[in-house]
């Protein structure tokens, strides 16, 4: 069963949609963990075998060391409005399902990138 961490910046309308979908995901926010730094998030993530959400670029340094992380996925839609992206998403879930061991996954308006 894959499991999902919502990083901060996540909407509450894809968290409540992944959860109806019957996927586990855990938010950041609802757990009050506001403002932790980017390899404590990596850690809760890497401890708990989740895939790591977000649409925060400055999460990219995670390239130079692949190691630290199971995956993560960066939302790059243009409009990051929730319903777009929720739209979107559930979309591109069904493509990149199969994708989630030790990868980096972006999300483009018309296009995937998957590191592996």
């Amino acid at each position: 069963m894959v499991k999902f961490l919502a990083d901060e910046n996540i909407s509450k309308s894809l968290i409540y949609f992944l959860r109806h979908q019957g996927y586990d995901i855990k938010d950041i926010k609802e757990d009050k963990l506001y403002g932790i730094s980017d390899n404590e998030v990596f850690d809760i993530a890497k401890n708990e075998g989740r895939i790591l959400l977000t649409h925060d670029k400055d999460f990219g340094n995670i390239l130079n060391n692949p190691l630290n992380f199971n995956s993560v996925v960066f939302i790059r839609y243009s409009n990051q409005h929730p319903d777009n992206v929720i739209k979107k998403f559930s979309l591109d879930l069904k493509q990149i399902i199969d994708k989630f061991d030790k990868a980096v996954i972006v999300l483009y308006d018309k296009y995937i990138q998957i590191y592996e």
